[in-house]
């Protein structure tokens, strides 16, 4: 006897009657995102006598599967691990591995999870194990972005689509096209990156993947709230926050939250931002999830910027450094350096402003996104004191603003992106009409 399910098959002819229909009723109760109870199932699951080694293995991965999605981490881990050693068959060894990959990512140790993914994907090849060598492909893309390495995030992402594709595997495809979406707004590639999304929201909303359609939802936002559709974005981060808290879905509220800050500091309700911001921050410290906690500084500390409040971002910005050496990744240490010199130019410390912004703008050079590159260069061309060099920076932001705008195809979008006054400010500098772009 065999059962398929999404994650993969496996025998469960040495399992007995009883543990196996415990299974499937946990099997059941994830696939309705009740985790809690699932999770109560699989350890039932566990205790029952007449199981194999391979049973045992599956049961600690799912379960670790659920305690992820609960934001139980240390749980989820113990069942990963015990996944990895239960079992000596291949197989699930190069499972188990993949998902430690995935934990080792979330918590910022990035050099370990490269580690595991690249074992996990060797394994997974040796075996023609399609879910492992999708998943592996998909954490290496994801690593690559968070690197600045977006040419060979998207190479490792479209190898993960492709072998999705041809396992059959919708899920782990929405999955990807989350990644995928991702990446090209890493790149400052908009329009591809709500291209992406939307084939992901369209298979979640099929598979009635409410947890996943709250992160899509989510960077759907990011997206409209990177081209000033400031009242668009809340929207899409109001409904993902709404769903997040009805799904229980509190793995995903730290992103929400700060983007449902941003946009309001963006509105001009700075001080009820700052409150979702502050939260955010917190949210992300109880998950350990160090990104989003340099997120949440990065736009914390340019919110106590935009009301004066020089020693809340004093104390901020040293957090978001502290953060990025943490992270050990050019794209926080961009962001730390970009709004240490706002704070240095705002505070009539122009030498030490400039000194800043020249370290941010060495290390953003592939590690960050349009969006920020030419703000970056805009906010350089205000600081430096040669009107020589400024007028260069304001060549740079606008030939960024217009690698953003062109490949728009949303009127609306686009309109707004280009008509924005940050947006006109820097063009209208350097003599381009909006409405030429």
């Amino acid at each position: 006897m065999a059962t398929s399910f999404s994650s993969g098959v496996f025998s469960l002819k040495n399992v007995s009657l009883t543990a196996v229909k415990v299974f499937k009723a946990g099997s059941q109760a994830a696939g309705k995102q009740e985790f809690a109870r699932a999770i109560t199932y699989y350890t039932t699951a566990l205790a029952c006598e007449g199981t194999d080694e391979i049973f045992k293995a599956r049961t600690h991965e799912y379960r670790g599967q659920c305690h992820w999605l609960m934001g139980q981490f240390a749980e989820a881990e113990a069942d990963y691990r015990a996944a990895l050693t239960v079992s000596s068959e291949q197989n699930q060894i190069a499972r188990a591995r993949v998902r430690l990959g995935e934990l080792a990512d979330f918590r910022g140790d990035y050099e370990t999870a490269v580690s595991l993914y690249q074992q996990a994907l060797s394994e997974g090849m040796q075996t023609s194990n399609l879910l492992v060598i999708g998943r592996a492909h998909r954490g290496l893309g994801i690593l690559n972005r968070k690197k600045g390495n977006t040419d060979q995030a998207v190479a490792e992402l479209t190898q993960a689509l492709a072998v999705f594709r041809e396992a059959g595997e919708a899920r782990e495809q929405a999955r990807v096209f989350t990644s995928l979406g991702r990446t090209r707004h890493a790149r400052g590639e908009y329009q591809f990156a709500l291209s992406s999304h939307n084939e992901a929201l369209t298979i979640l909303e099929s598979l009635h993947d409410q947890w996943r359609m709250v992160q899509v939802l989510n960077d759907i936002g990011e997206c409209h709230q990177a081209l000033y559709d400031i009242e668009t974005a809340r929207v899409y981060h109001e409904r993902a926050l709404s769903l997040a808290n009805h799904y229980e879905s509190h793995l995903i509220k730290p992103e929400v939250l700060r983007n449902l800050g941003v946009d309001l500091v963006e509105l001009g309700d700075v001080n009820i931002g700052m409150v979702y911001l502050e939260e955010a921050l917190e949210s992300a410290r109880c998950f350990g999830n160090r990104e989003q906690e340099a997120l949440a500084l990065y736009h914390l500390a340019r919110a106590y910027l935009c009301v004066g409040n020089m020693e809340q971002a004093r104390e901020v910005v040293v957090a978001l450094q502290e953060a990025a050496e943490d992270i050990n990744a050019d794209r926080f240490r961009a962001l730390g350096l970009f709004v240490q010199g706002e704070l240095c130019y705002q505070e009539d410390r122009q030498e030490e402003a400039v000194v800043a912004l020249n370290a941010a703008a060495l290390a953003a050079q592939t590690a960050v996104d349009r969006g920020v590159l030419w703000k970056l260069h805009a906010t350089m061309s205000h600081v430096v004191s040669t009107e020589s060099i400024a007028s260069v920076h304001r060549m740079i932001a606008a030939e960024f603003i217009r690698q953003t705008a062109e490949p728009l195809q949303d009127a609306h979008l686009k309109h707004g992106f280009v008509h924005a006054p940050p947006v006109v400010a820097i063009l209208q500098a350097v003599g381009i009409e909006p409405d030429e772009l």
